[in-house]
Parts: structure tokens; sequence; C-alpha cells
């Protein structure tokens, strides 16, 4: 064990000898719900001293304050549930509010009236929640009951985000998240939203996005805030999701349940279709259990879930001829995910919360599913997950409260390669061989301190609520290996297998490295109630983070770079006297945040909210550092490389053929390999700029209506492109000695503008409930991947562009007016819905639609116009990147549910689910290269891997007692 993580074993052992010795339980700040009201007599006057004492339903869990001089009340972080109030003061009739329900990371306001009493007597009331929030923070909240009812394909909680404004649904591009679905917002392409799990860590702190998946029977609900979230949120430029698991109640109660596909069930796919290959396998099973009750009624409870997935399916090739003798052949890609969750919590005393959660994850995908993909370019990945948090919160006095939390993660992943053959890549897209991206492996070993304190005070006769904390965050296993390409890689010229290569790489040595890590954060806000409409939320934070200071003074290409004055290459001057050969931490990552809400009619109805914050972003600036890493921590480099855009020759004059003794390598022969890495020193922490403007109205009791403007500034986003063109001039690469290496570089830059229409129906007898919304959008920058990624093309929404992958238009000058432009996640229109109707004798129907607009994808030349080596060239008329449009996407699934119970509280549910109902085929892939012969078609279809799903059933059972 080395120093540095028994260092953090120690801070870990004393946080929670201390909360033993106290006896004093932690929960998460993020996912817990906080209560504020006030109470008065009948003539509207402020009571103080009245007892306040809030009781969970479920768990019997109570806590207790008194009011202050102006009759307020306040309870942080109490857990998710629903809740009986209780107001007490002698010479007052008591009052009980019955079916309070408060949300995840969520503020309600609870107003109570009281009237004088001669004798004791008690009031009860129901409340009613309201349908608006008071927040100036953009996003929705996912309840229990949706996430039971509404239809989710693969069961993946996090699905259901796409509810709030201006999100989209896409897949995780990453290859160690093969089959993942992410929420996509603000711009981006998924990476850009923090992931917090019972105020835990969830975030992927290599590539971004989420990291462990807890099955559904796990979450009670979870909240997504798409902009305007406090100063306690940190970590992203983009949105954040706040997740909080169940724990057991006061009823001993479980679950069993399973969930089935198969072929017979589904429709013909497009791409079925197209090969003339008929329906091919298709066999999904999802099963499992969850149990939970009370270890001890009203003070402690347990909840476990365990749930496994095998699936057997197979997609078709289609090459469109390219590799006639592989179209119409079935690959069979199998698939097995398990995950447990065990959670317990205690209440040690009134004021006095604990958990205890476990979380494990295990999963084998097949990576690189393409109908453009041969058998040969797939790889098998293997991820395992795992996780320990222990939270604690106490009650200090009336006014205060404080939490902590220690959390412990592992994530280990391996993606190997299913063949060694020379990887072949074609115009189209098309591919062969060893996928480019294997073998790999990544590994991260997360330990998290957090502790959050909040507290009231009076200030000049106005209300504050204060907040402040910090989050320590160690990752001393944080890196991997990318020993990719060894068995060489082969750019052909043309869609024929005959045809003349244009580019040979072969790599060697060995790319193991690692970026160990170090995140301090810290932050204040008051929640300022100026008058009883008016709350003005101030917050700062600060985030500095330890391991960015990366030594490249030994890499040969910065050797190079730094001392280069012949050429006028705009990055060039970046490296100038010796800048970059150490790159700094960032220290000055300060982001105030302000907003707030303005009730104008001071009856809840009609509030006005916005407000102005300063982002910052972590994981994605992580990945930025690994692969320059690799450049000197180890010796994995460019071993050979030959290149020729009008194809490769032999001595005699013939083209050079797959078999033949290779041409004489390029590179000048070195003792070493030269690397393929470089950092520029403009690297920063992404910055985004987030302002907002929105209106809630209560149209009546069934009828809420948000309208919202958002605008969205990103800074220094990181991103790389190939940096060593030839020169036109002479033929040869502008530093011959090195390949085509890859320059990391950090003056990225993107804006994101969009106008929301968000609404809520809910009918007050319960019966029905609706939300849903639709945005208006615009996406532009010069990062076209989107304005949380690091590269400038995305090969899996353009399969062609592995002919240029980190390839600029300009590689001279990637901040060309000409590189600026819609970005791939520029939908202009999105609209999602989301409903369920209890419908009579039992029934229950609930449905999502999904739409948004086309998006824009590069139209480029396909051949070396400007002599630079690189196929990346705009054609003639084509004033910008992503000048094109693909197709449009939309998607209904609908589930339908019969309950049927028996003696006591046993029952079974019949579930029948059906996506994609009216059978969209909904075309991605499209094709820019002019030289293809499939240029601007579609490449996949509904059906295809990552592509969501065709027409299908899927049936399903759950047995509860």
């Amino acid at each position: 064990m080395t120093a540095r993580t028994l260092r953090v074993w120690l801070a870990a052992f004393v946080v929670v000898l201390s909360v033993g010795l106290l006896t004093m339980p932690a929960t998460a700040q993020s996912t817990g719900s906080t209560l504020t009201g006030s109470v008065t007599d009948e003539s509207g006057e402020a009571l103080p001293g009245v007892t306040v004492t809030t009781t969970n339903v479920d768990t019997g869990s109570t806590r207790s304050t008194v009011t202050s001089g102006d009759g307020g009340f306040r309870f942080v972080a109490l857990p998710v549930g629903t809740y009986t109030i209780k107001t007490e003061l002698e010479g007052f009739s008591t009052v009980t509010v019955s079916e309070v329900k408060l949300s995840v990371a969520t503020e309600r306001d609870l107003d109570v009236t009281m009237k004088p009493a001669a004798v004791e007597e008690s009031i009860t009331v129901v409340d009613e929640a309201p349908i608006i929030s008071n927040s100036p923070s953009i996003g929705t909240v996912i309840s229990q009951e949706e996430l039971e009812n509404l239809p989710l394909n693969g069961r993946q909680f996090a699905n259901l985000a796409v509810l709030a404004p201006g999100t989209t649904l896409g897949y995780n591009t990453d290859p160690t998240k093969p089959g993942q679905l992410v929420v996509q917002l603000n711009g981006g392409f998924g990476r850009n939203v923090n992931y917090t799990i019972d105020g835990g860590d969830n975030t992927d702190d290599t590539i971004g996005g989420a990291l462990q998946n807890f099955n559904l029977e796990a979450v009670q609900e979870f909240k997504i805030q798409t902009m305007q979230y406090k100063a306690e949120y940190g970590r992203t430029t983009g949105g954040q999701l706040s997740v909080v698991t169940k724990t057991g109640t006061n009823e001993f109660k479980g679950t069993v349940f399973g969930f089935f596909r198969d072929k017979q069930f589904n429709a013909e796919t497009e791409s079925e279709k197209k090969a003339g290959a008929g329906k091919q396998a298709y066999e999904r099973k999802q099963y499992g259990f969850a149990v939970g009750g009370p270890i001890a009624k009203d003070k402690a409870h347990f909840f476990a879930t365990y749930e496994k997935t095998e699936r057997d399916t197979a997609y078709v090739i289609n090459t469109g001829g390219v590799l006639a003798n592989l179209d119409g052949q079935a690959v069979t890609v199998p698939f097995e995910d398990e995950l447990i969750t065990v959670k317990a919590s205690f209440d040690p005393s009134p004021k006095q919360y604990l958990q205890v959660r476990y979380g494990y994850q295990k999963n084998s995908d097949k990576y690189g599913q393409n109908p453009l993909a041969a058998p040969s370019s797939l790889g098998t990945v293997n991820n395992e997950y795992s996780s320990i948090l222990v939270g604690h919160t106490w009650q200090l006095g009336s006014e205060a409260l404080n939490e902590s939390l220690f959390q412990y993660t592992k994530f280990e992943n391996a993606i190997t390669a299913d063949s060694s053959d020379p990887f072949l890549y074609f115009p189209s897209g098309v591919t062969i061989g060893q996928n480019i991206n294997t073998p790999q492996t990544t590994i991260q070993t997360k330990y998290q301190l957090k502790d959050d304190f909040s507290f009231s005070k009076t200030i000049g006769g106005k209300r504050h609520d204060f907040k402040t904390g910090f989050n320590y965050i160690d990752e001393p296993e944080l890196g991997g290996d990318f020993t990719t390409g060894i068995n060489g890689q082969f750019q052909l010229r043309d869609d024929n297998i005959n045809s003349p290569i244009t580019d040979i790489t072969f790599f060697g040595g060995f790319s193991g490295d690692e970026t160990p890590v170090t995140q301090y954060g810290a932050y204040f806000q008051d929640d300022w109630s100026v008058n009883d409409n008016l709350t003005v939320n101030l917050g700062l934070r600060y985030d500095y983070w330890e391991g960015f200071d990366l030594d490249q003074r030994t890499n040969p290409i910065w050797q190079t770079l730094s001392s280069q004055t012949r050429y006028n290459e705009y990055y060039l001057r970046d490296f100038q006297g010796g800048k970059g050969g150490k790159l700094s931490n960032d220290d000055d990552n300060w982001a105030p945040r302000l907003g707030f809400t303005w009730d104008i009619g001071g009856d809840g109805r009609r509030l006005l909210r916005g407000g102005w914050g300063i982002y910052y972003d972590f994981p994605y600036t992580n990945a930025t550092i690994l692969f320059p890493a690799s450049a000197v921590q180890s010796n994995y480099g460019v071993a050979y490389n030959v290149n020729d855009p009008n194809g490769i020759r032999n001595a005699d004059g013939s083209f050079y053929r797959i078999g033949q003794p290779l041409p004489p390598n390029q590179l000048p022969g070195l003792g070493a390999f030269p690397p393929n890495e470089v950092a520029s020193p403009t690297l920063a922490t992404p910055k985004s700029t987030q302002i907002s403007l929105g209106y809630s109205w209560e149209v009546n009791s069934w009828l809420g209506l948000n309208l919202e403007a958002v605008s969205v500034d990103y800074e220094d986003i990181p991103y790389r492109f190939r940096a060593n063109p030839r020169d036109p001039a002479t033929g040869a690469r502008r530093f011959p000695q090195f390949g085509n290496f890859r320059l990391w570089y950090g003056d990225g830059k993107a804006s994101y503008d969009g106008a929301n229409v968000g609404f809520r129906v809910r009918d007050p007898k319960g019966k029905f409930e609706l939300q849903g919304f639709y945005t208006y959008s615009k996406a532009e920058g010069n990062v076209l991947g989107g304005a949380d990624e690091f590269r400038l093309t995305v090969v899996d929404h353009q399969p062609d562009l592995r002919v240029g992958r980190d390839v600029s238009i300009n590689p001279l000058d990637p901040q060309c007016g000409a590189c600026t432009g819609p970005l791939i996640t520029d939908a202009r229109n999105r609209i999602t819905l989301g409903g369920v109707w209890r419908a009579p004798y039992g029934i229950n129907v609930a449905g999502t639609f999904r739409y948004r607009s086309a998006l824009p994808y590069l139209e480029y030349a396909g051949r070396d116009l400007n002599g630079d080596s690189f196929v990346i060239d705009l054609p003639a008329g084509v004033n910008e990147v992503n000048n094109r449009r693909g197709d449009s996407f939309q998607q209904l699934d609908i589930r339908v549910a019969k309950e049927f119970h028996f003696a006591g509280q046993y029952g079974v549910e019949v579930i029948a689910e059906l996506f994609n109902v009216t059978n969209e085929t909904n075309p991605a892939g499209f094709v820019g290269n002019r030289s293809a012969a499939n240029f601007g078609q579609p490449t996949t279809f509904a059906g295809d891997p990552g592509q969501g799903e065709q027409q299908l059933w899927q049936l399903g059972v759950r047995f509860t007692f």
C-alpha cells in the first residue's frame, strides 16, 4: 500500500470512527430534500416557538425543530419520501399535514395556519404538492411512479432524464461504455453531466458521463438539472443528475421480476431488409429480485436487489458491395450484465441518520458493432465496478445540520481484439481487421470525502439560509493501457478491396500510463429571503485539481516544437521559448453563481426565475492528459509510417498490395519509437458561462407551464488534431522525424442558445399525469463532436470519418473561419412527452414520445486537394464544416400493465411494452465523403447496434409480496 493510499484510508477511518463514537449517521447533500415554511395564526401573524415535527410515513423516521422569530422553519437533507408534518404550540390547535411528498435535490415550501383553542384539539389536512418548482434551476424530477410505469428500454433509469427541457437521448461513444445510453444537453454529447448516487460521485473521471449503473429496482427517484444549479454542485460545464436509491420500510416487502424478448415479436430492421437476410436471432432476458424491510421498526431498515441481463442477438453486415463476400452475413453479439445493490439505513436518534450502501456491476459485450464492420473488426469488452458509501446526517439544534460522506469506488475495464488481422478502412466507413481501439485497459480507483454544513440566520430582519462544504477526491489509480495498432492500419483510397492504399501505420512498444489526480472543491452559498416574494441565491465555488502538471520535457515532439522557428503553423507560437514543457495545475477555477425566484403574486402560482453562473468541468480534462502522458511514461509510439494520398507504390512503380514487403519507412531509423502525442500549453480546465430566464405558471390545480430562455458559452474546450501535415511544396511532412502525431490543444469554443416550453398535467384525483417540453435551440463551435467532446470528428456519428480521424479541415489552423459551424448535437427542434394513466380495472397505461430534427454532418472531398496528405478538405462550394443535414428521429414507446391482487400484500403485474410503435426507420450515420460510393446515404437504421429499436415487443411479469 502506498503512503498516499494509506493517508486516504486513515482519513476515512477517522471520519467513520467519529461517526460511530457520536452515533451520528450520514447522508448526501445533493440527494436529500429540503422542507421550508412558516407558521402563522389566522390573522397572518407569525408564530415563533412552534414545535414542527416531520415523520416519514414508510420508515417512521422523525425530526423536529422550533420556528424562529418570524415563524419560519427549515429542514435540510430529509430523506426522500412521503411525510406527515405536525405543528404544536400551547394554546393552539395541533395541525397535522399528511401526504407531504419530498423529492430528491428539491426544496419544498409548506405554510401552516394554526388557530387558538381553549381545549386540546387536532386538525388534519391533506397536502397538495405544487405542480411547478420554486427553484431557479432548470430540470425535472423523475418520480418512483414514473420509473415504475414509463417504458424503459433496457431498464436504464437515467433514460427518463430526457423529460427535462432541451435534452436528447444518445449512445455513449466511448469504447468502455458500449450500449450505454446517455443524456445529451446544452450542446453536449453526454460527457458534461455530473452523476451523484446518494450524494457520492458516480462520474467516469477518464471520459465523463456515468460510471457504474444501478438497476431500476434500486432507484427511488432522481432529478436532472440542466442549468442554473447552486454552488454545491461542481465538476461539470453541463448538467447535474442526482439519484437517491431505495431503503427499506417498516413493512417487509419484495418483488421478483422478469422481462423477455424474442425474435418472433420483432419487426424486420431496415438493414435486414436491405441485405435480404430476414430477421436475425434475437433473445433477451432480464430478471432479478428486490427485498427490503425493517431491522428495527422506526430505527433501522435494509434493502437489497439483484438483476441479470442476458442477450443473444445478431446484426447483419451491409457494406453496400464493398465487401460483397460478407454482405448479408449475421454477426452474433452476446451480452451479459449483473447488478447488485445492498443498502442499510439507521436512525440512532431523531437528530441523526446513517446510511451504508454497496453497489456492484459486471458486464461483457461486443465492441465496434456496426453494419459496416466485419466480424474481425469487433472487440470484446469486460467491465467490473464496485462502490461502498457511508453517509451521515446530524441535526445540530433547530437551525443547523451537518452532512458527511465517505465513498470508495473501483472500475476496471479491458477491451481485447477479436482478430489480429491488419486493420483496413475504406472511404465509406467499412472496416475489416483488428479494431483500431483494441487492445486497451482502463482502471480507476477513487476515494471521496465530503462534508456539508447548513445553518440559518436572521440578518437585518431577513432570513439567510447558508450552506458551505468541501469535497475531496483522491484517485491514486487513473489510467490504463492503450497499446493499439501494432498489427498495422491501412487506409484505402477507394471503396474497393483492390484500391490503392494511401497510408500505412504501425505502432510499437507498450503504452501503459497513469495520471493520478487529487481534487479539492469548496463552496459557500446563501439563499437570501429578501422579502416574502423574492429569494436570491448567491454562491461561490472553488475547485483545484492536482495531477495535470505533466512534465513532457523528455518528449521529442515537444523538444522539436518548442525550438521550431521555420514554419508559421498557428500552434507553434504557444511552444516557443520552451513553453509547455511542464504543464501547470489550474488554480483559478472560481465559479460564482447567482439565481433568483420572484413570486409575482405571492401565492406561489406565478414565478419569475433565472440566474447566471460559471461552471468548470473535470472528467474529460483528464482524458486530454492521459494520452500525452503516454509519450513520456512509456515507449509506445509510431514504428512505421508511409503515406501517399494518390496511392503508395512499390519500387517498381506498381501499387502496393497488402501482403507484399512493406515499402521503405518514411520515418528515420531511431533507437526508440517516435511518440504519437503531445500536449499544448494552451490546455486549461473547460469552462462554461450560463445564463437563463424563466417563467413558471400554475394555471390551475392540474396544469403547470414553464417558459425559459437559456444561453451557454463554452471556453477552453480541449480537442486533438493531427498536426504534422505534408508541406505541399516539398511533399515531406513538416516534421519528417515523426509520424502523423496528435496535438492536444485547449482553445475550443462552442455556444448553445435555446428556448424551452414545458408543461406538466396532473389529474387532482391521481389518475393521470403527463409532462413534456418543446425546445428550439442552436449549437455551434469549432469542436464538431459537441460542446463536451475532445474530438473534432465522432466516428460513431459518421463512420466514414475513420479516413480522417482527428483531422481538421485546416491542420495548420483549426481555428479558421470555415472550421466553425454547427455541432453534431445541433438538433434545432426537440420534443419529448411522458405520461401515465391509471385506467380502470387495475390497468396502467404509460408512454413516451421523443422527436428531434435532423443533425448536421461533415461534407468533405475525400481527396487530398491541397497536398497536405489529408483528405478532409472542403470541396468547392462548401464554405463551412457540418453543412449537410441527415434525417430526423422519432420514437413512440408504450407500456400496458395489469395488476392482480391476492390475499394481503401479495400480487402480480403482467406487463407488455411496445417500443417504436410506428416502426420508424430513423436513418443515421450519413456519409459525407464525396469520393465514397454511398455519399449522402445513411449507413445505420433503427434496430442496428447503437441506433435504438425497430418495432419490438417486450413481455414482463412482476410478483410482489
